[in-house]
């Protein structure tokens, strides 16, 4: 587990794993803690309390969250890794979902969930994501970089066997760390999905890419990245690229920004000419501002798929 500055959150995301209906398989509960507030540092030690199982990692601070992540999995020997983020809830059912698919197959070293978003503290108002399933794709690595499913690092189990083999989070990559990990880790192992939602993951203003204006420069480096460890994947990067401006631009005219999503809408289409959804979300936003915002804002998964914003 993560914490930065999580007090409000974490206590709720430990007893999520301590609520597993088979939490007696859990060994070791490990929080990593990257030198966060006074209030935050008086609930990680009240934690340390609940059970013998759970450890935290004191940080000085400016770590980052895939640096966290391998300070946290350098602490066990585990050889099943699960993650979560400080803010997020698991559902008790996830350990006794996933683990007997890990372990059904041995060529299998990810198995990913659905999972359900929900703003801040409205539980309640919870939404189905809807992942994409790629897992019977041969070419794993190549249909992971066109499609990004999203794998949420808090719905996976893990095989540590292939957690090592693809190199483990990189401390370098501080935006989307999770992607480059998946991307490196598709080459070495075989991906399952639970289709079932397995997290709650929580929205809130503050969210590392939270309205962040600098992402498609992130996910040029994180795809420039993958591309250059896999040559083939190269080609495709305008094919990504496009994708991600195409979500990022339905993303910024969600936040009022037209002028923003309208750069990246065409950032889009000139990326990939033959992208059919940048084109509709681009004609949405510039010639049918209004209707645009009412699909995309509307909250329905099926509208919102139309005009690509998931």
């Amino acid at each position: 587990m993560t914490c930065y500055n999580e007090g409000p959150y974490i206590g709720a995301a430990v007893r999520s794993v301590l609520d597993q209906s088979r939490a007696a398989w859990i060994d070791a509960i490990v929080i990593a803690d990257d030198g966060s507030d006074g209030e935050t540092l008086a609930v990680l030690r009240d934690i340390e309390t609940w059970d013998t199982r759970i450890r935290v990692l004191y940080g000085p601070g400016g770590v980052g969250l895939p640096g966290q992540r391998r300070k946290a999995i350098a602490e066990t020997d585990a050889p099943v890794l699960a993650i979560l983020d400080g803010d997020d809830l698991w559902t008790p059912d996830k350990l006794e979902r996933q683990l007997p698919v890990l372990a059904s197959d041995a060529a299998i070293g990810l198995v990913y969930a659905d999972f359900c978003v929900f703003p801040d503290q409205n539980l309640g108002a919870a939404r189905r994501a809807g992942v994409l399933d790629i897992t019977g794709d041969t070419r794993l690595s190549r249909r992971y970089f066109l499609n990004d499913p999203p794998i949420i690092p808090s719905t996976t189990l893990l095989r540590r066997a292939a957690y090592d083999a693809a190199g483990g989070f990189d401390a370098a990559v501080r935006v989307f760390e999770d992607t480059d990990f998946y991307l490196r880790l598709a080459r070495v192992t075989r991906f399952a999905l639970v289709e079932a939602p397995l997290l709650h993951k929580r929205q809130r203003g503050s969210s590392i890419t939270g309205g962040r204006a600098d992402l498609m420069a992130h996910h040029a480096f994180v795809a420039l990245k993958a591309a250059a460890d896999e040559p083939a994947l190269l080609p495709l990067v305008p094919r990504r690229l496009a994708e991600r401006a195409r979500k990022l631009g339905n993303q910024r005219f969600l936040l009022n920004d037209r002028a923003g999503a309208v750069r990246l809408l065409r950032l889009a289409v000139r990326l990939d000419p033959l992208n059919r959804r940048a084109w509709q979300s681009l004609l949405a936003a510039t010639l049918f501002p209004a209707l645009a915002l009412r699909l995309l804002g509307s909250g329905g998964r099926a509208r919102q798929a139309a005009l690509g914003v998931s």
